[in-house]
């Protein structure tokens, strides 16, 4: 497996590339993390141009899935350590991961269980899609902007 972070210093997007093993399974966690770009909760501000650039890498949407070369996206609140694979973000899976065709592959060899794509009524509101997400956080860095402005 190979992992791809951001040059910026909060690591706030890591990405899985996979090589799929024998054997092999992924895990999510069982509910957004704080930090989880996919949260309409979530302040994007912190999130750098190469974050979204690697969540368009791993985006898919309903008739154009992702191939299965896009990365996968690991959830944010994790570092990688080499050691143990990240947790795949829960409000990615939830979002794309019906629209990904690694994801899909994981699934259908049980390696990642079908019901991290279905979640809960109990979960945060999630951004409906990728289109969605880069809009908000437009808006919130413009907000940010203007409040710069006044203050100065």
């Amino acid at each position: 497996m190979e992992h791809a972070s951001g040059p910026h210093s909060d690591d706030a997007v890591h990405v899985t590339v996979l090589a799929f093993e024998p054997g092999a399974t992924y895990h999510s966690r069982d509910h957004p993390c704080a930090r989880c770009l996919w949260r309409t909760d979530t302040d994007l501000t912190a999130a750098s141009d190469h974050d979204m650039d690697l969540l368009a890498r791993a985006n898919g949407r309903p008739r154009e899935l992702a191939t299965f070369e896009a990365p996968v996206v690991d959830c944010s609140l994790e570092q990688p350590d080499g050691a143990q694979p990240l947790p795949w973000c829960a409000g990615w899976l939830a979002v794309i991961g019906q629209h990904h065709l690694a994801v899909h592959l994981a699934i259908a060899v049980k390696a990642l269980r079908h019901g991290t794509l279905a979640p809960p009524d109990t979960w945060p509101r999630l951004y409906p899609n990728l289109e969605a997400l880069l809009e908000a956080r437009e808006e919130q860095l413009q907000r940010r902007r203007a409040g710069r402005e006044r203050r100065a």
